[in-house]
């Protein structure tokens, strides 16, 4: 019998779900800048960050739902996160 999930590997999972598989992703896509190596220096503009935001707090409204609506394929879903990207995560 498996071991139940704790409190941080769910947030684990839904940091990954929401925010790091979201819009996040395109803004980290691409090729290594410069700009990168110079601390102090913005990395995202305002309109990038709003749309980061927004993005990921539509997401969790999402998951939300359907942690309220539908809590089998809400644990489906996070145990799937928690596996294919999250395991090695710190807890």
């Amino acid at each position: 019998m498996e071991r139940p999930i704790t409190i941080r590997e769910e947030a684990n999972a839904l940091t990954c779900w929401a925010f790091r598989n979201g819009y996040l992703e395109e803004l980290h896509a691409g090729k290594n800048s410069e700009l990168l190596q110079t601390p102090g220096l913005s990395r995202i503009t305002n309109d990038e960050m709003k749309k980061l935001m927004i993005n990921t707090s539509t997401t969790m409204a999402r998951i939300l739902a359907m942690k309220e609506n539908d809590p089998a394929e809400y644990w489906r879903q996070i145990l799937f996160f928690h596996r294919s990207y999250c395991w090695k995560w710190e807890k």
